[in-house]
């Protein structure tokens, strides 16, 4: 009953008989408890015996769970969320719970109502397709959804699942997605192709570490990263993923086309690690142009870098009306590149 205690973290039921019920109880008439992780299985008691505490309580910003949850767990779980709609929940974890397919699909339909999530960690449950399918549903059914973390990681998705989560995140305002140790190859990375082009594409970070994608997948990467204006780390392990030089050449040309000014210019200049956090085996060429995109007016330094002999006969076309322009943008460029080889 206590008004301040703020965080619960219940990682065993203690001994003797009936512990969990006089636990629950003191639960259920507690209003100011912000953060509960149930750490350890319920033993017995069912999820539903708490509904007077999600019924009661308006400060519960963050659940988790951490223990290895059955069917009829999770049905429960997910009737009590279903029945007493907590509007001030914003993070939800079921990490290591092996929920299954069966589990995670009740699980994800009982969220239909629950727009206001931020985050969503997921790992390690083994949704695969069905899962995948139920996520998607609710996602695509928030009107107006906050959600900007989904760890996903270790859950089985394939080609299918990826593209069917696809259709859903689509609807968010995704700023970091976890799709690591997943079964992911090119032909799922490129199903995201019109969510990495959309307008409304938010998300920032994509892990996809320990998926066996090869130079199919770094070129699908690639291909749907040129435009994208909000990616900056894409994280993978490049000997795990089976990228070599041919995908390292299809990145290297999303960061700067040399084919013409106009495709340099129209290059990818926003992202800034492509690989391992430190990226010790991203290539140095590809490091530099990752560099430059940290710089102000990357596609400045790209362009003079890529194309020393500028035709200038097509300005004079103009009859020397756009010299003054011209000379100021090289004026202006020559300054940014002494300052930044200074700094």
């Amino acid at each position: 009953k206590s008004k301040y205690l703020e965080k619960l973290r219940i990682f065993s039921w203690g001994e003797g008989q009936n512990t969990e019920a006089f636990i629950i109880d003191g639960i259920n008439h507690n209003q100011s408890i912000n953060s509960l992780r149930i750490g350890t299985d319920l033993r017995g008691v069912s999820f539903r015996n708490l509904r007077p505490f999600f019924r009661n309580n308006n400060n519960l910003y963050q659940l988790e769970f951490n223990f290895e949850v059955g069917l009829e767990c999770a049905e429960s779980i997910a009737f009590v969320l279903d029945e007493n709609r907590c509007q001030s929940l914003e993070s939800l974890r079921f990490e290591d719970c092996n929920l299954g397919e069966d589990g995670f699909a009740v699980i994800a339909t009982a969220l239909r109502t629950y727009p206001e999530l931020e985050e969503l960690h997921l790992q390690h449950n083994n949704i695969g397709l069905m899962g995948c399918t139920a996520l998607a549903d609710t996602l695509r059914g928030w009107e107006a959804s906050n959600l900007k973390h989904l760890d996903l990681d270790g859950n089985g998705i394939d080609d299918q699942g990826l593209q069917t989560l696809a259709a859903g995140i689509t609807n968010t305002k995704l700023e970091e997605l976890y799709l690591s140790d997943n079964l992911i190859t090119g032909a799922g990375l490129r199903s995201m192709s019109d969510y990495f082009q959309s307008e409304s594409c938010c998300l920032k970070t994509l892990n996809v570490l320990r998926n066996d994608f090869g130079d199919e997948g770094a070129v699908a990467l690639a291909d749907i990263l040129m435009g994208n204006k909000s990616l900056t780390s894409l994280h993978f392990i490049s000997h795990q993923s089976g990228i070599t030089n041919p995908g390292w050449a299809a990145f290297s040309k999303l960061l700067c086309d040399p084919s013409s000014i106009k495709s340099t210019y129209h290059s990818n200049h926003i992202i800034t690690t492509i690989g391992e956090y430190d990226m010790p085996r991203t290539p140095l060429n590809i490091r530099r142009y990752l560099e430059l995109n940290e710089y102000p007016h990357p596609a400045i330094h790209k362009i003079l870098k890529s194309h020393p002999d500028l035709d200038m006969e097509p300005f004079f076309q103009w009859k020397l009306k756009l010299l003054p322009v011209v000379v100021n943008w090289f004026q202006s460029a020559g300054s940014r590149m002494l300052a930044n080889n200074l700094g």
